[in-house]
């Protein structure tokens, strides 16, 4: 996840603590705004390279058209998704459906993240 402040950080903990166990090897980039981007962008390279384990990488980021988005859309990777706009629900439908592919990976946590958007 590439997040602002410690967004990933939390969302992480509650989705933890809700499914009752994390699935994956997971890293966590906060963007913080005396950060610079293009360090940013050399360690979420370096993650990405660490955390492929041959089925590729799924990013997950918090507002489209920010910072931690466009980094994550510039990481020069040959198999990474980006998907933006996490919220709980998108992060708890990736947790379910683990052992889906790359690509199924990435349409459920767009499911995940609109489904959990309803005006009550």
């Amino acid at each position: 996840m590439i997040t602002h402040s410690d967004i990933g950080k939390q969302m992480l903990l509650t989705a933890t603590s809700v499914f009752g166990k994390n699935p994956f090897r997971l890293e966590i980039l906060s963007v913080d705004n005396y950060d610079q981007p293009n360090d940013i962008k050399e360690l979420g390279q370096k993650y990405v390279k660490f955390l492929d384990q041959g089925r590729g990488v799924l990013i997950l980021t918090d507002i489209i058209g920010t910072t931690p988005s466009n980094i994550a859309k510039s990481i020069d990777y040959k198999n990474i998704r980006v998907v933006a706009g996490l919220n709980l629900s998108m992060l708890l439908n990736v947790f379910n459906y683990s052992t889906d592919s790359l690509n199924q990976l990435a349409n459920r946590a767009v499911d995940g993240g609109i489904t959990g958007i309803m005006k009550l």
